[in-house]
């Protein structure tokens, strides 16, 4: 039912080919004379101008893929900037666009039609036209770069994606962002980027990350679309979080001594800072301004209180090294973990307590600061970051934060995770009096108290995939604090409420932690994968961990700490593309509200107050004035009219309680009706079928090397895409039957993408795509180079029927990865 966006044409590759002069296009009588126009753009005797021309066709499409380069300054051998320096290589166009040669690799280049429209142009003998002529070129679109695209990614992607960020391919241009359309359009469908681990329609957080779904729809739009740069007057810059809180940062603590990382690509590493107060202080924020951000991949900042001051110190330096090798917030043998009071990300504000918050550090406490370093896309250099911290000698609120999990997961066999199983899963069901009683002196709390929760946090290992803490109220009521559904330990982070959260004393927190323990999903240690093996709680690498982080603190006074249900609608996505009569697919995310069948369930006593209902069904409405569908399943399919009209319609959820009165609480999404599904493109591969071939199946087996390295984990499936880590992986072939047919004449669209390549010494990579034995494509890329992406378009002159062999080969240097992204047939 969801109609898919092919991607357009955009031709990637490390080295820049050049266009040369044709013969024929720039010599003897075939350029303009002096004395008038060339072609058939004569406007005398009153003719009219030509439709298609030069100035309504080709220098819109000229302008935008080629003066870049052919401009009077430009690296290219001469200038498209006139129509008579155009009309001069007539010859060379024609041969460029019919071949696919230009644009160079590594830039955008036309779709179909404008190539059409252009070749059609030559082939009329190039009329001039008029200046005055409107463009008649297909490259049209309801978004534009500069008025919605920039604002957008100014705001989620320029955070990493900078010159001397941690992210490759840097943004902050229109030619930059087109370069890597294909792979930014991937990255932004399937959620990857930018990244953002908690699901959204749970507990709301300050700051929230990700994409909002019409900003997504934005973006795709744009990426899959015409890539229409627009007008840069139209930019409006993105409202700016505005600072409530502002901080006085009066301590500045920088690492003891500078670090250059040694384990590539990553390399976590703990430093000892001494507390410089000799007096009792609360900290009310802090701020990490990282010395090297191409290599700072995120900072954690804690708290070791003072009785474990020597353990803290005598970790560092016990491999000659400064600091130690250590995982998440940096706990280290016989003491127990800090805890955590700031951190920082790429693209993250200052972390800061809420107004008026601060959490006590005692004289003669340790800052334990957790530093990683990943050096994909930099060469390691020496790191000295600084940490700024804001103390208050008194504060309205104390607040206490601690790590909390299950005591008895510690012990030896308390948190068993088997060899090979891909989900194990361990829960804790925590009283909120005894977390009052145990750790609520320093923020005047007892047991009896109720208490207020300020943020949510989630920590695990490599195996982790996924966790969730969840809120149950004595009443039943139970609300997701935190959640995430795909784990990963680089994005690990502290994220806020955007409300307080009020605890009760008989309240329960339960967490809950799910690790991935098989063969496929184990790490490398020293360039070498694991063998899957029995793992438990521990510090080490190889260990595993479930822990929450917990900033608790006394409720403010007159502050509104009620809380209601809530619904989301996962799915459909905005303006996902149906067609009347398709059955939409409804996905509810729903908090503080429990779904039941309302023929099962009575009014109980609510028939005037409605205000306290956490339980009942949902109501789903098309449009406005439409009979209602009634549901109590958060997994669901909707109907839609065989006699819907093209264009965009509204499905809106309402929750109701058992008598099917209102709550007032809805959410809409909107749906975009087609006539019929485009046409569309059909993928030869799943990421999920690759199997590795011997020698004997190869067919490059002439470029195996003697001694074949490539452990089975060493190239696995993310995201959808297949992933290498040739840092691993000497050399792979792998295949599998194509999943369509192919026709001569027809396209095989690839897209893939390879990070910064680095090796000790120079070297190369080789790769290529084979299709029924048949090498449609390779590529040799000169090691050392930096991150590219390849988006072509490979016009295949066989048939080849459904079930054929396709095969993919890879073999290169240094600790980098590449990625296949997309291998389809377009017709």
């Amino acid at each position: 039912m969801l109609t898919k966006i092919t991607l357009r044409p955009l031709c990637l590759i490390a080295g820049i080919f050049l266009l040369h002069a044709c013969s024929g296009g720039g010599s003897g009588g075939d350029g303009p004379s002096s004395g008038g126009t060339v072609g058939s753009s004569s406007n005398s005797g009153g003719s009219s101008l030509p439709a298609v021309s030069y100035y309504s066709a080709a220098k819109p499409l000229l302008d935008r893929y080629c003066v870049n380069c052919h401009n009077a300054e430009g690296v290219a051998p001469f200038p498209l900037e006139s129509y008579a320096q155009v009309y001069g290589k007539r010859s060379a166009l024609v041969y460029v666009l019919e071949s696919g040669a230009m644009p160079p690799l590594g830039f955008a280049g036309p779709n179909a039609n404008d190539t059409a429209l252009l070749l059609g142009w030559l082939a009329d003998g190039a009329p001039e036209g008029d200046a005055s002529q409107t463009p008649v070129s297909v490259v049209t679109g309801q978004y534009t770069y500069h008025r919605d695209v920039r604002p957008i990614m100014e705001a989620k992607c320029e955070g990493c994606h900078v010159e001397g960020g941690i992210a490759p391919f840097p943004f902050g241009s229109y030619q930059s962002v087109v370069a890597v359309a294909a792979a930014a359009a991937f990255s932004v469908r399937n959620g990857s980027m930018p990244p953002w681990l908690p699901t959204k329609g749970y507990t709301p957080f300050r700051h929230e990350g990700g994409l909002k779904p019409e900003q997504k729809y934005i973006l795709l739009d744009w990426l899959e679309g015409d890539l229409a740069e627009g007008n840069p007057a139209d930019y409006v810059a993105a409202d700016a979080a505005v600072e409530s809180n502002p901080l006085d940062f009066n301590l500045t603590l920088k690492m003891p001594q500078a670090y250059t990382p040694t384990v590539r690509p990553d390399d976590h590493r703990c430093f000892a800072i001494e507390w410089p107060l000799d007096e009792f202080t609360y900290v009310t924020g802090v701020d990490v301004t990282p010395d090297q951000v191409e290599e700072v991949h995120h900072v954690i900042v804690s708290i070791a209180e003072p009785e474990d001051a020597a353990l803290y110190y005598a970790a560092g330096g016990q491999d000659g090294r400064p600091g130690w090798h250590c995982l998440g917030a940096g706990g280290v043998s016989g003491a127990p973990l800090p805890r955590q009071i700031g951190g920082w990300v790429p693209g993250a504000g200052r972390e800061r307590s809420a107004k008026g918050l601060g959490t006590g550090v005692k004289p003669g406490s340790v800052m334990v600061v957790q530093m990683h370093y990943n050096t994909l896309v930099s060469e390691p250099v020496p790191d000295q970051s600084l940490i700024r911290v804001a103390t208050a000698d008194e504060v309205d609120r104390p607040a206490r934060g601690f790590l909390l999990t299950d005591p008895r997961w510690l012990s030896p066999g308390g948190m068993p995770i088997p060899a090979g199983d891909p989900a194990v899963s361990h829960e804790i069901f925590l009283p909120a009096f005894i977390l009052a009683n145990v750790f609520g002196q320093e923020a005047g709390l007892t047991g009896a108290d109720p208490w207020v929760m300020h943020q949510g946090f989630l920590h695990m290992h490599g195996l982790g995939s996924g966790g969730r803490t969840t809120l149950i109220r004595a009443d039943g009521t139970q609300q997701v604090i935190l959640d995430v559904r795909k784990w990963d330990f680089n994005w690990q982070s502290t994220y806020g409420f955007d409300r307080e959260l009020l605890i009760q004393p008989n309240d329960l927190i339960k967490l809950e932690c799910t690790w991935d323990n098989s063969q496929q999903n184990q790490q490398f240690v020293d360039g070498v994968q694991q063998i899957t093996k029995y793992v438990e709680w521990g510090d080490g690498t190889g260990d595993e961990m479930c822990l929450m982080s917990i900033l608790m603190s006394q409720p403010l006074a007159n502050y509104d700490y009620s809380y209601s249900p809530s619904v989301y609608v996962e799915s459909p996505v905005y303006r996902q593309r149906f067609a009347a009569g398709d059955l939409v697919p409804l996905k509810l995310i729903l908090n503080n509200f429990a779904l039941h069948d309302p023929d099962e369930a009575e009014d109980e006593g609510h028939d005037q107050d409605h205000s306290q209902l956490y339980t009942g069904h949902y109501h789903v409405y098309l449009d406005e004035g439409t009979e209602p569908l009634i549901g109590w399943d958060d997994n669901y399919y909707f109907p839609l009219p065989d006699d819907m009209a093209p264009g965009i319609h509204t499905l809106r959820v309402d929750l109701r309680g058992p008598d099917h009165h209102a709550l007032g609480i809805e959410q809409s999404v909107e749906i975009d009706i087609v006539e019929q599904a485009a046409a569309q493109s059909n993928a030869l591969v799943d990421a999920d079928s690759w199997v590795e071939q011997g020698a004997g199946d190869d067919s490059l087996a002439a470029h195996r090397p003697a001694n074949v390295d490539c452990p089975v984990n060493s190239w696995y499936n993310e995201d959808g895409a297949l992933e290498v880590e040739t840092g691993y992986c000497n050399y792979l072939s792998v295949s599998q039957p194509s999943k369509a047919a192919i026709r001569a004449g027809d396209t095989v669209h690839l897209v893939l993408w390879h990070a910064d390549l680095a090796f000790e010494k120079p070297a190369s990579a080789h790769v290529a795509v084979s299709i029924a034995g048949q090498l449609i494509w390779e590529a040799e890329v000169n090691i050392p180079t930096k991150a590219e992406i390849y988006d072509l378009r490979i016009p295949v002159a066989f048939d080849a029927p459904e079930g054929s062999t396709v095969e993919y080969h890879l073999h290169n240097h240094g600790y980098n990865s590449w990625t296949l992204l997309e291998l389809e047939v377009e017709r």
